[in-house]
């Protein structure tokens, strides 16, 4: 049976009434590992970004910005973190298998956020000079949960981590639509039980969060609401129970990398989006920038945030002269990814293109 909780949990002091009269929702094993949240994390910050923070001096004066809401979630974590643990396991049907670790809250990252090092950036995303901000309140809320089931689902990778075998199951591939639809899933049903869900799922269905989570429309569509989690119905029995080769495996299944092609549509020239690595198509505009023209929702381009329309300036920094240059250029610096300054909306904004690995080479499921 799901342990919801009967009342939403909105003031600090209504919070320390309620909870203690649950017991917190056990896993197999009954063990819930030992997690700090360290927010003073000067010296990481140092480590992360050495030409931005020379002293920690420097990293404290920059990341008092951010104090009052590193203050606020963990007081969050330090009255409610052991109930979202085992919460948390009770819906996956998974045990930690860790007995420790710490959850560092700093005021910039390079990614959005990570699970191991556990990392939360309440300030933005960044690389370089380029930073891409993240939302407030619930927005850290969600980054929170969010990384804390990945956590949690790596431990069925792990001996013991799970009465049910699911680590060589597609839906657990680390994939943007496999496995952090699963992370995301689970994240949102127990972030449930501690915040209204109605407000949780408008921040998720948010432009940012849209742009962040490329497996979004799949977690929408075909899982949220139709797997709901309980103690009878855990993640980890509903990715057991689902056959390798249904329908609903079939349409996670990540892009396949095919050959780069050129191709000519009009008087331009085009990487078709079906047939190459970036899945992206331009145009030389009347700007002088190129202007995407077409793009594949499930390829590389898409999935690092370039959308129709947006106006391509530069790549790390140098301007490209032709539409070969331009692709030359997103391809030679995907493995460290490529920097791409744009004009979307009559606005200057920028995505960086990453290279999504572990892409299936599974056949598809036979109708």
């Amino acid at each position: 049976m799901a342990l919801r909780l009967k009342y939403r949990l909105v003031l600090p002091a209504l919070v320390l009434f309620l909870i203690p009269a649950l017991a917190p929702a056990q896993s197999q094993t009954g063990a819930i590992p030992r997690v700090n949240m360290v927010i003073d994390n000067y010296d990481y910050m140092i480590s992360l970004f050495p030409d931005n923070y020379a002293s920690r001096r420097e990293t404290i004066k920059a990341c008092s910005t951010i104090a009052p809401e590193a203050e606020s979630l963990k007081v969050f974590w330090d009255e409610l973190g052991e109930y979202v643990l085992s919460y948390m396991s009770h819906y996956a049907g998974i045990d930690w298998v860790e007995p420790q670790f710490d959850i560092y809250i700093v005021k910039y990252y390079p990614d959005y956020a990570c699970c191991r090092p556990m990392t939360i950036p309440l300030a933005g995303k960044k690389n370089g000079d380029r930073i891409i901000a993240v939302g407030h309140g619930l927005s850290q809320y969600i980054t929170l949960f969010q990384q804390l089931a990945k956590r949690l689902l790596e431990q069925a990778f792990m001996p013991g981590g799970s009465p049910y075998y699911i680590a060589n199951h597609p839906l657990m591939r680390k994939t943007p639509r496999r496995f952090d639809v699963m992370a995301d899933l689970l994240a949102l049903q127990t972030l449930a039980d501690f915040k209204n869900i109605d407000s949780v799922m408008a921040v998720f269905k948010s432009a940012e969060w849209r742009r962040r989570e490329p497996g979004q429309p799949i977690l929408l569509d075909y899982f949220w609401g139709k797997w709901v989690l309980s103690g009878d119905s855990t993640l980890a029995s509903l990715i057991a129970a689902e056959p390798y080769g249904s329908k609903l495996v079939a349409l996670t299944r990540p892009p396949v990398v095919r050959t780069t092609a050129n191709v000519h549509w009009g008087n331009h020239q085009l990487q078709p989006p079906t047939g190459g690595k970036l899945g992206l198509s331009v145009a030389r505009d009347r700007s002088g920038f190129f202007r995407v023209v077409r793009i594949d929702t499930l390829r590389l381009a898409y999935l690092s945030g370039l959308r129709k329309d947006d106006l391509i300036r530069n790549i790390n920094g140098v301007a490209p002269r032709t539409i070969k240059e331009l692709f030359t250029l997103m391809l030679d610096n995907l493995k460290e990814g490529a920097h791409v300054n744009i004009v979307r909306n009559d606005e200057p904004s920028a995505v960086i293109v990453y290279p999504w690995e572990d892409f299936d080479t599974e056949p598809s499921p036979s109708e």
